[in-house]
């Protein structure tokens, strides 16, 4: 099996010749091609080649497009700052209050530079990988996307004590994110992973979840054209997961690490795909056995599971991972045999 196939069974429930392992190496990408991380987060190009050097070096069964929210709220007009080893950061947001909202005319996704970056980084991947191994976009989810332009202080004020404007906010947002999204798939993206900070049990409430973040993921989601999977943010999801079952495309679920796997499968049932394993940052202070170990241990939980995937959790893999740690996730899953046959 090549990875897309292995991808592609798991979502079907189908035998697999081994589990598929998914780790998060957007910005690893750079590490591996001596590339700065100005000109990795703004040249498609460049980035396209981070990630056929991770491809080469670890043969994950995922490829990830870049992990560069900060470059969404740039668009808008945020004030964006590069560091050595990590993703580019907003010094200043775009606007300071919900009513400077009403002059903001969100960027056009066919035309924006910072936006159009992804677009092309996913056509250029797509082309050199093509069904070998299928790529993922990672966004936040729309109810995120205010955070990234004005603060994600200011816009949950917004939302707990302003909802009317919140929500003119969010008609602004969402034909842009459809767009945007939908874009991505058009370039070669085979699904897109969102990670979901409002409806993060450590950022908002259940209420919050229910009345204001799952009604407009249910009205976005429906109008992709293409797969979605949600991402715990780097924090437990489980508390809240029972809310956002049923969402329209959503095929899968990236738990936290401190999430309950066998918990989460009784949650969403059994024909989501459930990614689960290390954080992206712990992984980097562990010892290769320990790196097995762990593996071993969630690979034994989840051998009955047919829709599992071996992943991180959190954002990216952070810069100074021990690469073996990375390839110890691989051959742990290639020492554990076939699933379902």
């Amino acid at each position: 099996m090549n990875s897309t196939e292995r991808i592609m069974a798991t979502l079907a429930g189908k035998p697999l010749d081994r589990r598929a392992v998914s780790p998060v190496l957007s910005l690893y990408g750079a590490r591996l091609i001596g590339c700065p991380l100005d000109q990795y987060y703004m040249d498609p190009a460049a980035y396209a080649r981070g990630q056929s050097a991770v491809r080469e070096t670890f043969r994950p069964d995922v490829l990830f497009a870049p992990l560069a929210f900060a470059s969404i709220g740039a668009a808008f007009g945020s004030e964006l700052v590069f560091t050595d080893t990590d993703v580019p950061n907003i010094r200043r947001p775009a606007v300071q209050t919900v009513e400077d909202w009403d002059l903001l005319l969100p960027p056009d996704p066919d035309t924006d530079p910072r936006l159009l970056y992804f677009r092309e980084a996913i056509r250029l991947m797509a082309a050199e990988h093509g069904d070998q191994v299928p790529i993922a976009m990672v966004i936040p989810i729309p109810a995120d996307i205010p955070g990234l332009v004005m603060g994600l202080e200011a816009w949950l004020e917004t939302v707990l004590f302003d909802p009317a404007e919140a929500q003119l906010v969010m008609e602004k947002v969402i034909p842009f994110y459809v767009q945007l999204v939908n874009g991505f798939f058009a370039a070669g993206a085979k699904f897109v992973a969102m990670p979901s900070a409002f409806a993060s049990p450590t950022i908002v409430t259940r209420d919050i979840v229910s009345s204001f973040t799952r009604p407009i993921l249910d009205r976005v989601l429906s109008q992709l054209h293409g797969p979605v999977i949600l991402h715990n943010v780097g924090a437990p999801l489980l508390p809240h997961l029972d809310l956002l079952t049923g969402l329209p495309a959503m095929v899968g679920v990236i738990m936290d690490q401190r999430d309950d796997l066998a918990r989460a499968r009784q949650v969403v049932g059994s024909d989501i795909v459930l990614f689960g394993g290390l954080d992206c940052s712990t992984i980097s202070q562990m010892t290769v056995s320990e790196v097995k170990d762990r593996c071993r241990v969630i690979l034994e939980e989840r051998r009955q599971d047919p829709r599992f995937v071996l992943s991180t959790s959190g954002p990216d893999v952070v810069w100074n991972t021990p690469p073996e740690n990375i390839h110890a996730m691989l051959k742990t899953a290639e020492s554990t045999g076939s699933v379902g046959v």
